[in-house]
């Protein structure tokens, strides 16, 4: 059975769809005249995502609009979502904004995540994700699944070919929650053991930095090798949303910035996580 390309990814394909054909000057009448299998009715579709996109319809499009390569090349690999996570078979029930989540990080070069709350869940234990997991209201799946999928997800990073790119910057807040005896200390354990990763970077916002623009909530913004495709979640606890523009995407990538720059440094995290860790042993 197919899968679905993530929605928010099927939005921007459409988009760009959209901006290429009016960036040409194109009427859609005169795109449905010139591009064997398209017509008004399947453009207009294809625009606003609307239909399930094909990869050689849309490879079609993009030819026709004069869509450089690279470009070209990244929308039609989203499509056949060649990177799908074989182990997200039977977890139908998760929250389609999740599993949309899942599958991007996939095809993703870079995630950078500011957490206030808590530990991100790319980098928790299992007993430190089932604690947090289990403070929700859960319906289905059930903690457990939902603590499975959590840990599967970590395979990004440690993938042998073009492992993502983490750099999490995580509130003081987050490294002392209280939870049953060893959880805590195991979880700052495995953290300082994903730092030293090459390609994962943690740091740690004191408890006492001045204001920052982070203090607005928490976030992930999603880098692709087109900078274009890039995306920002943002997560509450009743919804999430995806922010989509670019030009709105920007501005918490400036964000970012500015969270790195107010935080403790590399070594500073670091040393300030195993004092943490070395008080609950």
């Amino acid at each position: 059975m197919a899968v679905a390309v993530p929605a928010v990814r099927y939005r921007r394909i459409a988009a760009e769809l959209r901006r290429l054909r009016e960036l040409k000057s194109l009427s859609a009448e005169e795109v449905a005249a010139q591009v064997p299998g398209i017509n008004l009715v399947k453009l207009s579709r294809y625009e606003n995502a609307r239909v399930q996109l094909k990869p050689d319809v849309v490879r079609a499009l993009l030819d026709f609009y004069g869509c450089e390569e690279e470009l070209k090349e990244v929308l039609v690999e989203i499509l056949r979502d060649k990177r799908r996570p074989g182990w997200m078979a039977g977890y139908e029930q998760l929250n389609p904004l999740y599993t949309d989540l899942i599958r991007l990080e996939e095809t993703a070069v870079g995630n950078k995540t500011y957490q206030s709350a808590y530990v991100p869940g790319l980098l928790q234990t299992r007993q430190y994700a089932h604690a947090i997991i289990s403070s929700g209201v859960i319906n289905r799946p059930s903690v457990e699944e939902r603590v499975e999928v959590r840990i599967n997800r970590q395979s990004v990073l440690t993938r042998s070919e073009n492992p993502l790119k983490l750099w999490a910057v995580v509130h003081e807040a987050a490294l002392s929650m209280s939870a049953a005896p060893g959880v805590m200390a195991d979880q700052l354990d495995k953290l300082l053991q994903f730092s030293q990763l090459p390609n994962i970077r943690v740091q740690i916002m004191p408890a006492m930095a001045p204001p920052h623009p982070g203090m607005t909530g928490p976030f992930a913004l999603l880098e692709f090798r087109q900078r274009d495709l890039d995306l920002v979640l943002l997560s509450g606890m009743l919804s999430s949303d995806w922010v989509e523009d670019p030009d709105q995407v920007d501005i918490y990538r400036e964000a970012f910035d500015e969270i790195m720059a107010t935080a403790l440094n590399l070594d500073q995290s670091r040393n300030l996580i195993a004092q943490k860790r070395d008080t609950l042993k």
